[in-house]
């Protein structure tokens, strides 16, 4: 439900209720024990995997929407292994 509503309100230049969803939805990614840095195998890794991947691209293109350049650049990093790993997914 929040990662639609923060596609929703990214795309409808909503900057402060998407920030606000985004800060909400990464801290729900640290509950999750397949992502970085421990990469366990559970059930769910790679359903998990997929969101967070999700989450941090639309971080990166509100970070662009708000012309943040430094977290443009956290945001990037953060999203990158994701593709690495997802890959073999």
């Amino acid at each position: 439900q929040k990662t639609q509503g923060l596609e929703a309100a990214s795309k409808a230049n909503n900057l402060d209720v998407a920030s606000t969803l985004l800060s909400q939805l990464k801290v729900l990614l640290t509950k999750f024990p397949s992502l970085p840095p421990l990469f366990q195998q559970t059930p769910n890794a790679v359903e998990e995997l997929k969101l967070a991947r999700e989450i941090y691209e639309q971080a990166v293109i509100l970070s662009v929407k708000m012309e943040d350049q430094d977290a443009f650049e956290r945001d990037f990093c953060q999203l990158k292994p994701y593709y690495m790993d997802t890959c073999r997914s």
